[in-house]
C-alpha cells in the first residue's frame, strides 16, 4: 500500500455516485445527499507562508466552529422531568422517526442484513467509545461491561473482528482485554493485526510475535511535543482533559463550562500554529490533533481486509459499527464501493454515509448477539 505524507492541504472532492446494486437496498434507504459541515473531518491547515501562519480554526470558523461544538453536545435530559405533553420532545421524536426511515434499525432490519450475508464471509469492525462503551465524562472511565465483552468475544469466534478507535491501541486493549481481536488505535494509525510484509514486527508482552502497521511513525516526537504544550497551555481551563493517543492528541472539553469553549478552541489553535504538518478535527466534545497524512478509519478497514485476504472479494460482507464523525470515513468506504454495511450508533438524527442505525451500546450488544445466534443456527442446520 503506497503511503504518501501530504504537507499541504488535501483536495476535498464530492462523494462518488452511489450504486445500490450489490447491497440490494431499496431506493428509499439512500442517504442524505452530502454530509454537512458538522460531519466534515477535513479541518486541514493550509501550507503556511513565511509572513503569515493561518489559523488552524480557519476552516472551522468558515462553517461556524462554535456551532459545530454545540451541535455535537446535545443537552442532557432531566430525569426529574416526566411531562408526556412536552411539545419539544414530541417534535424530536418525530424527527428521529423520520430519520430512521432512511437509516432503519439494524435490529429490525436484521433479516435483510443476514439475507444478503448468506453465502458470504462477514468481517466485523467496531468503534469503541459510544459503541462498545457508553460516553462518560472522564475518558479514563469508559469501561465496557462484562456482558458486552462476552458479546464481542463470542462474535469474534465466528467472524474476524477488529476494533478501530481514536484512542491509543494500548488503551483500547486495556479496556477490552481480548487477545483474539485486531486492534487499530489512533484512528487506524497504529494497527496490530495479521502477518504482512509491510508490517513492523515486534514481540508483545506474552512473547508472541505480533505485527504493527504505523503509517505515521515519523510524527511520534511531534505528537509528544504538542501533547506537552497542550497540557501546559490548557492547565488554567477547568475541566479540560488532554489525552495522548500516541499518534494523535485529544483535547476533551466535555467537563468544560460552555462559556469557556471558545477559550479551549483558541488555546488549541495557538499551540498548533507552529505545526503545519498537523491538522485539527472535531468529534463528540473533543478536538483531535492528527498528522496530515492520507490515512483514516476507512483506510484502516481497507488495510485489514487486505491483510485478511478479504479485499476485492464479492463473497465478503464488511460491517462497520460506530458513533462518531471519524467513523464516517469507514462508512463512506463501504458505501462507495458497495462493499458492506455501515451502522451508525446514535439516538439523535445525524447526516451519515451509514446504511443502518442503532440507538446506543445496549442495541449494539443485541446486534452482536443476534449475529452469533444467526451463525450458530446455520452451523446446526448444516
Amino acid at each position: 500500500m503506497d503511503l504518501k505524507t501530504n504537507h499541504g492541504s488535501p483536495v476535498i472532492t464530492d462523494p462518488a455516485p452511489v450504486s445500490n446494486s450489490r447491497l440490494g437496498l431499496p431506493s428509499n434507504l439512500m442517504p442524505y445527499s452530502t454530509p454537512s459541515a458538522e460531519y466534515s473531518s477535513s479541518l486541514y491547515l493550509n501550507r503556511p507562508r513565511r509572513k503569515h501562519v493561518p489559523s488552524k480554526l480557519d476552516d472551522v470558523r468558515a462553517s461556524g466552529w462554535l456551532d459545530v461544538m454545540k451541535s455535537s453536545s446535545p443537552p442532557h435530559k432531566n430525569p426529574n422531568k416526566h411531562s408526556i405533553h412536552d411539545a419539544a420532545s414530541d417534535e424530536v421524536g418525530h424527527v428521529y422517526r423520520t430519520w430512521m426511515m432512511k437509516y432503519p434499525s439494524a435490529l429490525t432490519s436484521f433479516e435483510q442484513i443476514t439475507a444478503y450475508a448468506k453465502g458470504k464471509k462477514i468481517a466485523l469492525f467496531l468503534d469503541y467509545d459510544g459503541t462498545l462503551s457508553p460516553i462518560v465524562d472522564n475518558p479514563d472511565d469508559a469501561f465496557m461491561s462484562n456482558a458486552m465483552r462476552a458479546a464481542v468475544q463470542n462474535v469474534a469466534k465466528y467472524f474476524p473482528t477488529a476494533i478501530i478507535s481514536g484512542r491509543s491501541r494500548d488503551k483500547v486493549f486495556q479496556f477490552v482485554k481480548l487477545t483474539e481481536l485486531f486492534y487499530a488505535g489512533s484512528h487506524g494509525m497504529d494497527i496490530m493485526g495479521p502477518v504482512r510484509k509491510s508490517c513492523i514486527r515486534s514481540p508483545n508482552k506474552q512473547g508472541k510475535e505480533v505485527n504493527l502497521f504505523q503509517p505515521a511513525s515519523e510524527f511520534l516526537p511531534m505528537i509528544e511535543e504538542v501533547f506537552n504544550s497542550l497540557v501546559k497551555n490548557t492547565k488554567g481551563i477547568e475541566g479540560v482533559n488532554v489525552e495522548n493517543n500516541k499518534f494523535c492528541v485529544s483535547v476533551h472539553y466535555r467537563n468544560v463550562d460552555d462559556k469557556n469553549w471558545a477559550l479551549v478552541a483558541h488555546t488549541v489553535d495557538d499551540v498548533l500554529k507552529a505545526y503545519p504538518r498537523l491538522r485539527l478535527t472535531h468529534g463528540r466534545k473533543v478536538f483531535e490533533v492528527r498528522p496530515v497524512i492520507d490515512w483514516n478509519k476507512g483506510k484502516a478497514v481497507e488495510f485489514l481486509l487486505e491483510s485478511l485476504g478479504l479485499s476485492n472479494c464479492h463473497d465478503v460482507l464488511p460491517i462497520y459499527v460506530g458513533d462518531d464523525r471519524t467513523d464516517e470515513d469507514a462508512f463512506k468506504v463501504l458505501r462507495e464501493g458497495n462493499r458492506g454495511y455501515g451502522i451508525l450508533v446514535s439516538s439523535i438524527p445525524k447526516e451519515t454515509d451509514a446504511f443502518f442505525s442503532l440507538r446506543d451500546p445496549s442495541e449494539v450488544m443485541n446486534f452482536l448477539k443476534s449475529l452469533v445466534r444467526w451463525k450458530e443456527g446455520h452451523i446446526v442446520a448444516k
